[in-house]
């Protein structure tokens, strides 16, 4: 049964995937980084194998689940060259064996960066009294600070220097580079190479075709009418932060600055005092307790073992039944050589049919004391990921959880950001700490208000990273960081010379090339499903109906065939381009 072995297989690599990225123990790190690139040697094997391949073709559906199941593997071999000529998809092995090794190493040398910055106490002044408590020092008094979120975002949203925020932004952007620039050309010529070989236009085609957008002109169009929406929403807010900064450009460096001395300014947002509003701990609590409340589930602790003293593990059991439906990691907290964003890991998924149930982690950076706003937003985010995971409930383990087209994959996630700016969400939180300051009405207007602003310049930096993603995936993709500095150049804020983003960029090292546009398309809908919920985002029955034909689904239908009947209709981009314009 074609269902057990890839539970065995996950079994194996779910929790290796995972490992890799957050033990602490280097070795164990070293050893899953060659595991990967085995497990991904062997897949590609399976999927060339012609007697499989023809087994699988032979098979008649007996339900629908089957009907999508055959049609999902059949796809699968195809992409992994199984019709290919022998040679070719000799070479197809090879390739796919090198693109794992290159994508790990792009991670480990952002992961294992040791570089630290020292500054003095002049460049810090603005800077949080709470923040130069807990950052380390030097011998001569100056703080030493790395490239953890809790350390650099803090940093650049205060410090009044201009110098320092240059430094510290610039050394940002180079935490990959060099090695990590050659990896990504090496990685743009061999998909490059791919496409050669399967006798398509470009990369991008070949990704694209098992996507919602079907193709890469459907993407183009959708990046050229964001771009005309974006444009003079971008030049708006830049000329807002130039009045307020009392200088003719805005520089990248200055840029959360400005903005985050705006919202003082114009909202009384203060996203560092907001901090004693989202308590850690207490704010992890909230956000389980409006989740059990949504979606008719619950979270207990239990007793299991764990990679770090930090990480929590909770069983989540449905409320009515008291059945156990899965469990999930938390591992919040920053620490040496860990992975430095925040990400959902399917560590195991579910298959209804071998009663298996799922697992999921998260992995954050989070500041210990306190969450800022933003904070909060990339908290609920990616535990929506989570929730896709272990709230699926599919026949097979192929369709669990986020499984699905990855131009859909971020709107669950995207959507839940909404229930740290609603009132009717938020009040909770004094549930969960009766003496944190109280979240009123005009707070919440407030926060709303300040997250509009800036939409212009967020929109107009995704569509970059989209269309630039897009450009390594074309028919002549170039060498990225020339292809990158001339595209930088070409938007309002122009390019910093000295600075090398693209060896950060790890999306696009990995599993979101020719598709970080989804991020914005799946933000389309996102903002139409929380439409569905009304005025009220704790609606519980709306909350259920969008676990049980959304989340439990998984891939076993098309997203498109599972949101238009959550919605009763097509999907509208209204609410998306009202957000770009900060309506």
């Amino acid at each position: 049964m074609w269902d057990d072995t890839a539970i065995v297989v996950e079994d194996a690599f779910g929790p290796i995937s995972l490992l890799n990225s957050v033990h602490p123990d280097a070795a164990v790190r070293d050893a899953a980084d060659r595991a990967l690139v085995t497990e991904s040697a062997f897949m590609t094997e399976v999927f060339q194998n012609e007697k499989l391949f023809e087994r699988v073709k032979s098979v008649v559906p007996a339900n629908s689940a089957q009907k999508q199941l055959k049609k999902d593997l059949l796809e699968s071999f195809e992409d992994s060259g199984v019709a290919l000529p022998q040679e070719r998809r000799h070479r197809f092995r090879e390739i796919s064996e090198r693109l794992t090794e290159l994508s790990q190493e792009f991670a480990k040398n952002i992961r294992e960066n040791k570089t630290v910055l020292h500054f003095t106490p002049e460049e810090c002044v603005g800077l949080p009294q709470s923040y130069l408590d807990r950052a380390q020092k030097d011998g001569q008094g100056n703080i030493v600070v790395g490239f953890d979120y809790p350390d650099y975002v803090p940093f650049m949203m205060n410090s009044a220097s201009e110098p320092a925020r240059k430094r510290y932004y610039i050394a940002n952007t180079n935490r990959g580079a060099p090695r990590n620039i050659e990896i990504l050309n090496e990685i743009v010529a061999l998909r490059r190479e791919i496409a050669e070989l399967y006798g398509v236009p470009t990369f991008a085609h070949y990704v694209t075709k098992r996507r919602m957008v079907e193709n890469p002109e459907t993407v183009a169009r959708f990046l050229d009418e964001v771009k005309t929406a974006v444009t003079d929403a971008e030049l708006r807010d830049l000329d807002q932060l130039q009045q307020i900064a009392e200088k003719p450009k805005i520089e990248r460096w200055d840029m959360m600055y400005y903005r985050e001395r705006l919202r003082e300014q114009r909202y009384a947002v203060d996203q560092e005092a907001l901090r004693a509003y989202f308590p850690t701990v207490a704010t992890l609590h909230w956000m389980l307790d409006i989740t059990e409340r949504l979606y008719g589930v619950r979270f207990e602790e239990a007793n299991v073992p764990i990679w770090h003293d930090d990480v929590l593990y909770l069983d989540v059991n449905d409320a009515e039944s008291g059945d156990f439906i899965g469990g999930v990691y938390l591992d919040l907290y920053p620490r040496p050589d860990k992975y430095k964003h925040a990400a959902a890991w399917p560590v195991r998924g579910v298959s209804r049919r071998a009663r298996r149930k799922p697992i999921s982690a998260l992995v954050t950076n989070f500041n210990r004391d306190g969450l800022t706003h933003n904070e909060l937003e990339t908290l609920l985010h990616e535990f929506g990921h989570v929730m896709h995971g272990v709230l699926s409930h599919t026949e097979y383990n192929q369709h669990s959880g986020t499984s699905v087209e990855r131009d859909f994959v971020e709107a669950p996630s995207q959507m839940y950001e909404e229930w740290g700016n609603r009132m009717e969400s938020l009040s909770v939180l004094r549930e969960h700490c009766a003496d944190c300051p109280a979240i009123d009405a005009s707070l919440v207007s407030r926060i709303r208000a300040a997250r509009k602003f800036g939409s212009g310049i967020d929109y107009g930096r995704q569509h970059l990273y989209a269309a630039f993603d897009m450009a390594l995936s074309s028919a002549e993709p170039g060498e990225c960081l020339e292809v990158w500095k001339k595209m930088e150049a070409a938007t309002p804020m122009g390019h910093v010379e000295g600075a090398s983003f693209p060896g950060t960029f790890e999306h696009i090292a990995s599993g979101y090339a020719a598709g970080y546009y989804g991020y914005m398309w799946a933000k389309v809908i996102a903002l139409d499903l929380i439409g569905a919920f009304g005025p009220d985002l704790m609606n519980t029955s709306t909350g259920r109906r969008f676990r049980d034909l959304i989340l439990s689904r998984g891939s076993e239908e098309p997203a498109r065939d599972l949101v238009e009947r959550f919605l009763g209709r097509p999907v509208s981009s209204e609410a998306f381009f009202q957000e770009i314009r900060g309506e």
